[in-house]
């Protein structure tokens, strides 16, 4: 695979974040004479069984069964030697690497070269605690779309009543497959606080803004939880009534104007889904994407979000000399947001009573552009160096990050 057939990475999605598990094994590739004849065939291979992804998700109840929301991806994969998977992410660096880091690599690339099977067939099914509740013939779902992915919602009988105080995890699955077919929902109570959160530099150590090493941390190096967020998000599922976890991660500054319509198209489903509950939202100064489509979520459903939690990265990190901007945020109330250091900073505020702010933590924080050490004009170029060419190519596996 020449320089010309590099691709690179990054997902945009919302579900929820402590069902996850780690990724399935992926199906054996089948052997192609090139990727230009997969492409060509992709058609063909849509009459056959296929591999598929369900990504985790969210039901909510409809006042007589549960509305299932069914999100995912249907695939092929090429055949690629494993010296390929080493050197198709551009620009990262692959010398030198141990033995566990090129597994890593190998496993986190492999589906970037999946090629997306459109007008696919897909039937699922739904199961409680192993047993099915759906018949044989399963429930046919819409036909795949251009980029071979389902998402639609369809009412289940026999998931229990809508009088639940605590999620509960559903096993859902693609019947008639190959690969990792199956997946879960989570039925979320109608009302309660849903925790909606970022992974990358919230969750996770990756270090985004500091792009050869956001490469390095994402593909290559085990993942590592940012210390404290473990114990935080334990609180809140012990103290929030009714509480959902979900996540979110983005895009690099070139792809912000598209991503924060794919998130706000995301938020905005969620929210509608559940015009019920509250929402906390977490996020860091190294994402864009997230600094615009927060508070625009917020001025569009003024009565449904709680809290914006933003972790100011680089208070904490000099390493970040990127400056962000806070212009989305001058129509939002300031007692309505906090820029957090680190997870203890948020770690005694009484969210469920409404309460955003640590009045002991200094946050020096106005309206436009700041933090970091470089120019606007430095800045976004220093983050185009490594992430600029990040784009959607296929689809990802989904990772687990936190066992909460």
């Amino acid at each position: 695979m020449g320089p010309s057939s590099r691709v690179s990475f990054a997902l945009v999605s919302l579900i929820p974040v402590f069902v996850l598990a780690s990724p399935a094994p992926a199906p054996a590739p089948q052997v192609l004479s090139s990727l230009t004849s997969e492409f060509a065939n992709a058609t063909v291979a849509a009459a056959s069984a296929l591999p598929s992804l369900l990504i985790p998700s969210y039901s909510n109840f409809t006042g007589s069964n549960w509305n299932v929301r069914f999100y995912g991806l249907a695939y092929k994969l090429i055949n690629i030697s494993t010296s390929d998977l080493d050197s198709i992410i551009d620009g990262l660096s692959t010398n030198n690497l141990s033995t566990t880091q090129q597994s890593l690599l190998q496993n986190r690339t492999q589906d970037l070269t999946s090629i997306p099977i459109p007008d696919a067939n897909l039937t699922a099914m739904v199961s409680v605690n192993g047993s099915s509740v759906t018949n044989s013939s399963g429930l046919t779902l819409q036909t795949t779309d251009a980029v071979g992915e389902i998402d639609q919602f369809i009412e289940v009988p026999g998931l229990g009543s809508g009088d639940i105080t605590k999620i509960q995890i559903v096993q859902t699955g693609i019947l008639n497959i190959t690969g990792p077919g199956n997946g879960t929902t989570i039925l979320v109570p109608t009302s309660g606080i849903s925790v909606v959160s970022d992974i990358d530099d919230v969750l996770r150590i990756t270090k985004v803004y500091v792009p050869n090493q956001g490469l390095f941390n994402s593909f290559v190096q085990p993942y590592v939880n940012v210390p404290g967020f473990h114990e935080l998000f334990a609180k809140w599922a012990s103290s929030l009534p009714c509480v959902a976890f979900h996540y979110d991660t983005t895009a690099p500054v070139e792809l912000t104007r598209t991503y924060v319509e794919y998130l706000q198209d995301s938020l905005t489903k969620l929210y509608q889904t559940f015009p019920q509950r509250k929402f906390v939202l977490t996020g860091d100064t190294s994402s864009s994407t997230l600094l615009s489509a927060y508070p625009q979520i917020t001025t569009q459903f003024p009565n449904q979000t709680a809290c914006i939690f933003i972790r100011n990265t680089s208070a904490t990190d000099s390493d970040d000399k990127i400056p962000y901007s806070m212009k989305a945020f001058q129509n939002i109330s300031s007692s309505q947001y906090f820029f957090y250091r680190t997870p203890d900073d948020l770690m005694n505020i009484d969210v469920s009573s409404g309460n955003c702010v640590n009045q002991s933590v200094p946050q020096n924080v106005t309206v436009g552009e700041q933090g970091g050490f470089l120019d606007g004009a430095a800045g976004r170029s220093a983050s185009a160096f490594g992430w600029g060419a990040v784009v959607v190519v296929g689809f990802s596996t989904l990772v687990g990050l936190l066992g909460v």
